[in-house]
């Protein structure tokens, strides 16, 4: 399963600007403790964190799982609310989809969702749980997953997979309307396409 379009932005968006983060922090810190604390424990931790991650990375991409497995478990565990922690358990949760491992990937989708205080990486885990439910027939915990989600009703990726599962529930009225929800917000055009074949199959 390859990470969808909204998480290679975000994974896209963290890698180049990661040094805003830890500056971030950095500032509250500093406001708190004062700047030697900041300086040597906020950026020092948190920018070795941020290479721990890009460790854990480049192990996912050359298929070293054994070892991509132990270096990110140890870094949730130990940072389990920091925003490289929840980047890892995306990795994870794609890990464990794509070895057939549905409920880990859920377990990893939902640390996301318990520890992470980011609503952008809530909102990648709450979509791709919804979807890994519908692939299991778990309607109704989808439905949750995507109802959690900020503004859902509004949400063309959300609306689209209500349709979808409305359909796959034989409620082809409620399909319909989700889908046309969907088109009727902004959409890319090759997901446009995709929702009005979905259409045309059922009308």
């Amino acid at each position: 399963m390859l990470f969808t379009e909204e998480e290679d932005k975000l994974i896209n968006w963290l890698k180049q600007n990661y040094l805003n983060i830890i500056l971030g922090l950095a500032l509250g810190f500093s406001i708190i403790g004062g700047y030697n604390y900041y300086k040597s424990s906020a950026v020092n931790t948190q920018h070795q964190i941020s290479l721990d991650f890009e460790e854990i990375v480049k192990l996912y991409q050359t298929e070293r799982f054994s070892d991509f497995l132990e270096k990110s478990e140890a870094l949730i565990v130990k940072n389990p609310e920091n925003i490289y922690s929840a980047m890892v358990n995306l990795y994870l949760a794609k890990y464990y989809h794509d070895n057939n491992q549905p409920n880990l990937a859920i377990g990893s989708l939902s640390h996301i969702l318990t520890n992470s205080e980011s609503q952008a990486h809530k909102y990648i885990a709450s979509v791709r749980l919804a979807r890994i439910n519908i692939s299991q027939g778990e309607y109704i915990e989808a439905i949750n997953a995507l109802s959690s989600i900020e503004d859902s009703s509004t949400d063309p990726i959300v609306l689209e997979l209500l349709g979808d599962i409305m359909l796959l529930q034989n409620d082809k009225v409620a399909a319909i309307k989700n889908y046309e929800l969907a088109l009727s917000k902004t959409v890319i055009p090759n997901k446009a396409k995709l929702i009005e074949s979905k259409l045309s199959t059922i009308r």
